[in-house]
């Protein structure tokens, strides 16, 4: 396996929007992210929406069997993050708040339901070793409408041969 194949795994699983409220994914962070993609199929009016964007973060890999000088497996492990960006023109900064927490729980929920996303054997396991949400402060910007930044940051992993 690559990072780009864990990369389309991960985009794969949670495509088309699975997860209520996010409503795109992005394999990486575009350079920018246009207002419709935060309601992306929703209803005219809907007030609050967010994407995903896939970030790997980093890599380790080690020996999970011994073997000869063809043989033996590798247990390597991808820290991703599915990186949630919300915008909401809620009256109030609670409310988005609501919408972004129940984002949030969607997203974990969704990872729990399948260890492999889908992929056995590319994915060996998904959200197993490590899951840990990471979320940035509330910003209400000049317009009224209010911005929230997380994360919920998973191992995935896979065995090699080596």
């Amino acid at each position: 396996m690559s990072r780009a194949t864990v990369r389309a795994a991960c985009a794969s699983y949670f495509t088309p929007s699975v997860v209520a409220g996010l409503n795109t994914i992005y394999t990486a962070h575009p350079k920018r992210i246009p207002g419709p993609a935060f309601r992306n199929g929703q209803a005219a009016g809907t007030k609050s929406g967010a994407v995903g964007v896939i970030h790997i973060d980093s890599e380790t890999e080690e020996r999970r069997s011994i073997g000869g000088a063809f043989s033996g497996k590798k247990w390597v492990h991808y820290s991703v993050e599915m990186q949630v960006f919300c915008h909401s023109v809620e009256q109030h900064s609670e409310a988005a708040m609501d919408f972004f927490d129940s984002v949030i729980d969607n997203l974990k929920a969704y990872l729990r339901a399948n260890r492999t996303l889908n992929n056995y054997p590319v994915i060996f396991e998904a959200g197993e070793e490590e899951l840990v949400g990471i979320y940035g402060e509330p910003k209400v910007l000049n317009d009224g409408a209010t911005e929230i930044w997380g994360a919920v940051r998973f191992t995935v992993s896979e065995f090699i041969n080596a």
